[in-house]
């Protein structure tokens, strides 16, 4: 996300954890939303936003499995490491499906073995196309390699014409 183009978009993470993505994002001026479902994340992440001397993020508190209207939409949603259990992929494109604006991308790390193959399938069936990176370990791009980074476009009604 150090890297990412954020200008003028609107950015989600799911399962934020800490907040190290979405306090990048800060730093960076997106306009991001950190959500996730444990008790304790938006404790840790305010507390790690004050040790960055950064304002607070916005935060929600999100169940996949429940709907949550009220969050909006999103030009882009971000979540590393969600790809881990039987119906995490189904349940994640339940929530894109939800809450991304049209020509939205996706943006998932994923350290596999896991379940992305049947997510990037859900994926195409809403219109995404995927790029898959595999991510070296260090900033040379050699191996070994720690995963993959999964970044799914989807192509707007104005693309198609």
């Amino acid at each position: 996300m150090n890297r990412f183009d954020v200008d003028g978009k609107r950015v989600l993470e799911l399962r934020c954890g800490i907040g190290l993505a979405s306090l990048v994002l800060q730093r960076r001026g997106a306009n991001v939303v950190a959500s996730d479902v444990h008790p304790l994340a938006e404790p840790f992440l305010a507390y790690n936003a004050a040790l960055n001397a950064l304002p607070a993020l916005q935060y929600r508190q999100m169940r996949w499995d429940v709907s949550l209207p009220t969050l909006g939409h999103f030009n882009l949603i971000i979540a590393s490491d969600v790809l881990y259990e039987r119906d995490h992929p189904a349940l994640l494109a339940k929530v894109i499906e939800r809450h991304a604006l049209p020509g939205a991308e996706v943006v998932v790390t994923d350290p596999g073995p896991g379940h992305s193959s049947q997510f990037s399938h859900l994926m195409a069936q809403q219109g995404f196309q995927a790029l898959e990176e595999r991510c070296p370990m260090d900033d040379r791009d050699t191996p070994p390699y720690r995963g993959r980074l999964l970044h799914y476009t989807q192509a707007t009604n104005d693309a198609l014409a």
